[in-house]
């Protein structure tokens, strides 16, 4: 699929994604003998942003966020309509306007994982195991759609929209810098050490 990062078609009004995973915003100096990651990824282009992943390449010890992400249908869509989330991570799923709706979540192979009613009030939650771009549909109403993204990496952002991206309390050592900008996927190899590091994800 392209992702545009609020999973919505050109003519849908642009939906803000949650905060990656770790936040973007997080300020200051990374800790003890981490690294903090920025650099420039492909600015937007319309509503499709770039999503920054660092994958290690030996293992890291970080723990899978705790905090379920969530996604609400609220006016006839999905809020937000696009969401990054680590595997192991658990997604809430809400109904807050009083409409039946169903959550139709679809794996990049077309394969159901889940189809479930919604009522006002409701919630649904469901742990994402695996790695993988998920398709969320309403049978009720085929104008509501989004995408989720799961990724194995605990480093991962969604850029802003100039295309800048930062990454907090990164473990030292070699990593795959990957940026996907809808279709668009190009990789490199980086090495970060404690401190600061810049990197470039648009330049040769």
């Amino acid at each position: 699929m392209s992702l545009g990062c609020d999973g919505t078609g050109p003519d849908a009004p642009v939906v803000e994604p949650v905060p990656p995973v770790p936040a973007a915003a997080a300020e200051g100096a990374p800790g003890p003998g981490l690294g903090q990651v920025t650099g420039n990824a492909r600015a937007a282009t319309g509503v499709v942003l770039s999503i920054v992943l660092l994958e290690p390449h030996t293992e890291v010890n970080v723990p899978v966020p705790e905090r379920a992400a969530t996604m609400d249908q609220l006016g006839r869509q999905f809020v937000p309509g696009f969401i990054l989330v680590r595997a192991g991570q658990t997604v809430n799923f809400r109904n807050s306007e009083d409409d039946l709706h169903t959550v139709h979540v679809k794996d990049s192979a077309g394969e159901s994982l889940f189809n479930v009613a919604t009522m006002y009030g409701s919630t649904y939650e469901y742990t994402f195991e695996l790695g993988d771009e998920y398709t969320v549909v309403c049978n009720t109403h085929t104008e509501m759609f989004a995408d989720i993204m799961v990724v194995d990496t605990p480093y991962a952002v969604i850029a802003g929209r100039d295309g800048s991206f930062a990454i907090p309390n990164v473990v030292p050592g070699a990593y795959t810098a990957t940026m996907i900008h809808g279709e668009e996927r190009s990789e490199r190899e980086v090495e970060v050490v404690s401190g600061d590091n810049a990197i470039d994800l648009v330049s040769n």
